[in-house]
């Protein structure tokens, strides 16, 4: 049977929208079939690749972990008086991750906090690298009307916290700075070379003294608060706190009183001060003039500030008793006595004649007093400060036994003080110039020794230990500045002991001519320190004033400019008979050294004594009935 045409059409056309039918189909499956794998992709990414970072964040936007900073320990004189406390310090910070608006919270900020925009885009990029909702320091110990101006101002500037942490204060002001140092903010290089392990950037360190030295015993141990916090940056509510650790306390053996007599009296002078107890080697005062102020560095330094303490000429950050280096002057006579003795190249009665200059060559080597000494013994020597008979001295010894009395004195190299950088100073000897400058030694070189000019070199501290040892009968000990560490809840957890180093070679009977001449330094008329003097108390000392410049004529130093004055030296102990204190004082460019540096031991002296009580009985004299001196310069 054959079909009609029109139903022959129906069926082929019906074929024909089925095939498109079914490609539409498949193009929609393959269509549903990638939104589908998309879909599952992203998921993968967003789950998968993506997922600890993206759930880290999410907890960081709901709680953060806030770090506490420990109270630090404090630090105390030797009879507990505190000399470095522990205050709140208000400071002001940004967390980055709730501001919205950095460039214009920073001109805001700016104008409040009376700081250079510079100044906080420098603490913000300083404290880039910490995460983005750790608060970083902008400007620290603020005052109260910044506070009440910040704090009132708080919910227009999203991403500012009031951060307070506990700072450094200075109950009797800034005492001993160098000894005791100062705090401020971890550097990037700090960090990179781990100095100050545990630290994060924004921690306040110790940077110099004990501070620096003893910083992880001072730091203790931070704490840690968990907070819940709205997409604000707000504090809802503090879920967990595990407290700080205060660190240990410090006692040093250092006295206030001694202390502050101390630099009293070396106000306006640059130089320092050290004084020592002879029978311990504790250090009982240390000045190095002029001194600054430990405070302002947790505050952040100004330009002025960092300039004045950079000071060329006077150098407030440098502590002059352990590192500064000069010549000893006539000091160095202690040395050459006890080798000449030793060595038996002299006596006590052995006498040089002073003329007032010493001829060698074709030059004359001059004595301080133009008219000369006349016949000079060891005591007069001492007490008179007769270059002549130590030109002659040195000549018999050679350069070679000085350096090694010297050295034996503990010259030329670190007392071995428990602080940084503190210097070697220079002993000179044939072998060390023939290394230094490949040359040989030349006697000449040898008389500018034997007065204590020329290459060698010492710092007060090493001073202050030589003429402790001579005090307590030649005993070096190492210069000790800590008494004790404690907890904070006062166990003791480190005692420190005296530490003999070594013993001065010189016999009971030759230290005591060397103890009777430096008597006669102070206590006889022709002294050269006469006007250290104190009714009531023997005192041992001997005056050095070393030489700034080379002068082929002897010039006043009155007419001299400023920074070619001399340096003027005295150390000293008392009381003679039984020694409690033993000094060094170096007034830079101060001059001789009876006139300028023996009335800072003077003072400090006067100021043990008050602290003794009822002063002593007047004493006998104990020197012989010379005529009165002219004045002295050695």
């Amino acid at each position: 049977m054959r079909l009609p045409p029109r139903t022959i059409f129906d069926i082929k056309q019906f074929d024909k929208d089925m095939n498109a039918f079914e490609g539409r189909y498949k193009r929609c499956t393959l269509l549903l079939l990638l939104v589908f794998m998309i879909l599952i992709s992203r998921l993968w990414y967003l789950q998968i690749y993506k997922g600890d970072e993206l759930r880290a964040k999410s907890e960081s936007n709901r709680l953060r972990v806030l770090r506490i900073q420990a109270p630090r320990g404090r630090v105390f004189d030797r009879n507990g008086r505190i000399l470095t406390g522990v205050k709140p310090y208000f400071n002001v910070c940004i967390v980055r991750e709730d501001v919205r608006d950095m460039e214009g919270l920073i001109t805001r900020l700016a104008g409040l906090l009376g700081e250079d925009e510079a100044d906080i885009r420098a603490s913000l990029y300083q404290g880039s690298k910490q995460p983005l909702y750790m608060p970083i320091a902008i400007k620290r110990d603020i005052d109260w009307e910044t506070l009440s101006k910040i704090s009132a101002r708080l919910i227009y500037l999203p991403g500012v916290v009031i951060d307070v942490a506990p700072g450094r204060e200075y109950p009797y002001g800034p005492v001993a700075p160098h000894l005791i140092g100062y705090l401020g903010e971890i550097s990037e290089d700090d960090i990179k070379n781990n100095l100050y392990p545990g630290a994060r950037p924004g921690d306040m360190v110790g940077k110099s003294g004990v501070e620096g030295r003893y910083n992880s015993e001072l730091a203790g141990v931070p704490g840690k608060r968990i907070v819940e916090v709205d997409v604000k940056g707000g504090l809802v509510k503090e879920l967990e706190e595990t407290p700080p650790e205060a660190g240990d306390d410090i006692y040093l053996t250092i006295d206030l009183d001694l202390q502050m007599a101390a630099e009293e009296a070396m106000k306006d002078k640059i130089g320092a001060a050290v004084v020592l107890d002879p029978n311990s080697g504790e250090i009982l005062a240390m000045v190095s003039s002029p001194g600054f102020d430990p405070g302002i560095f947790a505050k952040g330094l100004t330009t002025e500030e960092w300039k004045a303490l950079n000071d060329p000429l006077y150098r407030p950050l440098f502590n002059k008793a352990i590192q500064g280096t000069y010549a000893p002057g006539s000091t160095f006579k202690i040395v050459m006595a006890a080798a000449a003795l030793e060595e038996n190249v002299i006596n006590e009665n052995k006498t040089f004649f002073c003329p007032g200059f010493f001829k060698f060559g074709n030059r004359d080597y001059r004595c301080w007093k133009k008219e000369g000494h006349g016949s000079t013994n060891l005591y007069r020597a001492l007490a008179e400060s007769c270059d002549v008979y130590f030109y002659n001295v040195g000549l018999k010894l050679g350069i070679d036994k000085i350096a090694k009395y010297a050295k034996l004195f503990g010259l030329g190299e670190k007392t071995g003080i428990d602080l940084p950088n503190e210097a070697a100073g220079t002993i000179a000897s044939s072998e060390w110039k023939k290394k230094r400058f490949k040359s040989k030694w030349y006697e000449g070189e040898t008389l500018s020794i034997s007065i204590g000019q020329g290459y060698n070199t010492v710092t007060p501290i090493q001073m202050a230990r030589l003429i402790a040892a001579v005090a307590n009968g030649g005993i070096l000990y190492r210069p000790n500045y800590i008494e004790k560490i404690t907890g904070p809840d006062g166990t003791i957890e480190a005692r420190f002991k005296k530490d003999q180093q070594g013993i001065i070679p010189v016999s009971e009977s030759n230290l005591r001519l060397i103890q009777n001449g430096l008597i006669g330094v102070v206590e006889d008329d022709r002294g050269t320190a006469k006007v250290c003097r104190i009714k009531g108390i023997t005192i041992a000392g001997k005056t050095g004033t070393a030489q700034v410049i080379r002068q082929a004529k002897r010039k006043e130093d009155e007419k001299m400019n400023w920074k070619y004055r001399d340096h003027a030296w005295f150390v000293a102990y008392a009381p003679a008979e039984a020694p409690k204190l033993a000094i060094a004082v170096l007034i830079e460019h101060g001059g001789h050294g009876g006139s300028a540096a023996a009335p800072v031991a003077r003072a400090i002296i006067e100021r043990w004594l008050q602290m003794q009580g009822p002063r002593p009985q007047d004493s006998p004299e104990r020197t012989a009935g010379l005529d009165p001196a002219p004045a002295h310069q050695g």
